[in-house]
C-alpha cells in the first residue's frame, strides 16, 4: 500500500495553515525554497527522507503523522503481513521505505529500504532518536556516519548511534535493498 504523495502534500498544507505558517514562513524555518513546498503540498514533487523529516519537524510532528491513515486495526498479538498490504512511504528518487510490521503501534521500527542507484536519503545528514542497525541484501551503500564513511557490500550490517548525523546513498550500478531496524520508530512513527 503506496503512500499517496497528494494525500501527504494535503496533511502538509493542513498543518502549516494550522500552526498559521505562510509557505514563506515554512521554507524560512526548513531552508527550502517555497517553490518545493508548494510543489510537495500540490504532490508534483516527492521530497528526500531528510527533507520529509526537516519538514515534520518544523510543523511539530513525526513523518508517521503525515502518512498515517485514518483507520485504526484492531489489537491483537500477532499477525500475517503480505507484501501488497505493507505500508510504503516513497522518497526523492524513488527510494522505498516499506514498513515489515502491521501496524504503527511496536516501540521499534522495522522496515525494508530500496534505493535505486545514484540515490540517498538526502543531500543533508539528518539525527533522530534511537539507535539503528541495518543489513544489506542486494546491491551496494555507503553510509555516512558523520566524518566517517562505511561501504557496504551483501551481507554486511551496520549498527550506529542516531543522534549522529547520518546519510545512507546508492552509488552502486544497482538497486540496493537493505532491511533496517530503527530502536525508536521514526519513519512510521505517530509519536
Amino acid at each position: 500500500m503506496g503512500i499517496d504523495p497528494r494525500g501527504f502534500g494535503k496533511k502538509i498544507r493542513a498543518l502549516r495553515k494550522q500552526r498559521k505558517l505562510t509557505l514563506a514562513n515554512l521554507a524560512e524555518i526548513t531552508r527550502r525554497s517555497v517553490s518545493l513546498l508548494s510543489q510537495i503540498e500540490t504532490g508534483r514533487v516527492s521530497p528526500s527522507f531528510s527533507s520529509m523529516q526537516i519538514i515534520a519537524e518544523a510543523l511539530r510532528v513525526s513523518i508517521g503523522q503525515l502518512i498515517a491513515e485514518e483507520d485504526k486495526m484492531e489489537e491483537k498479538d500477532h499477525a500475517l503481513l503480505k507484501p501488497k498490504a505493507r505500508k510504503v512511504l516513497t522518497s526523492l528518487g524513488g527510494v522505498h521505505h516499506q514498513l515489515l510490521s502491521r501496524d504503527l503501534g511496536p516501540p521499534f521500527e522495522f522496515v525494508t529500504n530500496e534505493l535505486p542507484p545514484g540515490t540517498s536519503t538526502g543531500k543533508e545528514l539528518y539525527t533522530h532518536d534511537g539507535m539503528e542497525c541495518g543489513l544489506l541484501l542486494e546491491g551496494e551503500l555507503e553510509v555516512q556516519i558523520g566524518e566517517n564513511i562505511y561501504h557496504l557490500r551483501p551481507g554486511d550490517s551496520i549498527t550506529l548511534k542516531s543522534s549522529i548525523p547520518h546519510r545512507i546513498s546508492n552509488l552502486g550500478k544497482k538497486r540496493a535493498k537493505a532491511v533496517w531496524v530503527n530502536s525508536v520508530p521514526m519513519i512510521f512513527s505517530t509519536r
